[in-house]
């Protein structure tokens, strides 16, 4: 019988998370090597699409006067694309450009809210009037108000560039990558296994090859997640979780999926292809139907627990 594939784990802390490498059947300096190649990218990524710096792009985007402009890169370029699809296919449900709103609800701590308050009322009229416009290679303020924010699907955008690296730079294709215990791509499988373990919940698991998860849950100590629509707080009786093809597709689909109400969840997820929901009910939308759920069984060497993956 063939023995267990040596698995190398390594791990690295950006975007004020905690990002896992597992690379498998790999010589053990390579792997180290690739591995610190795939953190010095995510640092990179970390400083190019983060709000958190003060001197970073993000920030001098949402600094930017009406009428400015501001020559942005690639990353930026693409998680804006990516962010006005989702958008427009969920009539705003998912929106980019709210980042003031979201600061709002996790400022204003255990206050209970007042649809009356002044500050709600500005933030939410600077919001709807705000306009950025990305032509070409340039993010163009047409009217300023909205504050870009790409908090809720960068960690995917970067386990996504991570993954390209890792297979067109250093040639290895047997990995699992995760982030912040919300969000994981998986490669090909160590061994001869059908796919990495990864837990859906504290009592179950599947197996993923090829595909991404990401989850949403609602804090309310963070208001981590708003209807951009209305300008409300969100509550879950659950996590969503959502499958896909890449990993900020996973996110964007679990983040919109927070906000829309079943129905309108189904019709976004059937609008495109090998991409499923589970909603906090556990009602299974798309293609995630096909994959089996099985019951976590007593480990002879941890698996991907709900904490360390996309659960």
């Amino acid at each position: 019988m063939e023995d267990t594939p040596i698995i190398r784990n390594f791990s690295h802390e950006a975007f004020g998370s905690r990002f896992w490498v597992r690379i498998a059947a790999e010589d053990a300096v390579y792997a180290r090597n690739a591995a610190e190649a795939l953190f010095q990218l995510l640092d990179d990524l970390d400083f190019q699409t983060d709000r958190r710096h003060d001197s970073g792009p993000v920030t001098a985007i949402n600094q930017m006067p009406e009428g400015a402009m501001v020559a942005v890169s690639e990353h930026i370029q693409a998680l804006w694309n990516f962010s006005k699809d989702v958008s427009a296919e969920t009539g705003k449900a998912f929106d980019a450009t709210a980042g003031a709103l979201f600061d709002y609800w996790k400022n204003r701590g255990d206050l209970p809210f007042n649809p009356d308050d002044a500050a709600w009322t500005q933030v939410m009229s600077a919001y709807r009037e705000g306009e950025f416009r990305l032509e070409g290679c340039e993010l163009h303020c047409a009217k300023f108000g909205a504050a870009v924010d790409f908090g809720a699907i960068v960690r995917g955008y970067a386990l996504d560039r991570m993954a390209d690296m890792l297979e067109s730079s250093w040639g290895i294709h047997r990995a699992l990558l995760m982030a912040s215990g919300s969000v994981t791509l998986a490669l090909d499988p160590p061994g001869e296994g059908a796919g990495w373990r990864i837990g859906v919940g504290a009592q179950s698991e599947i197996k993923l090859c090829r595909f991404a998860m990401a989850s949403k849950t609602a804090s309310e100590a963070h208001g981590n997640l708003v209807d951009p629509r209305t300008g409300q707080g969100v509550s879950l009786p659950g996590p969503v979780r959502a499958i896909a093809t890449s990993a900020v597709e996973a996110e964007g689909l679990a983040m919109a999926a927070a906000v829309l109400n079943a129905s309108e969840a189904e019709e976004f997820v059937n609008r495109g292809c090998s991409r499923g929901l589970w909603l906090p009910d556990g009602t299974k939308l798309g293609s995630v139907s096909y994959f089996e759920v099985t019951d976590r069984a007593v480990p002879e060497a941890k698996p991907v627990s709900s904490e360390e993956a996309s659960t």
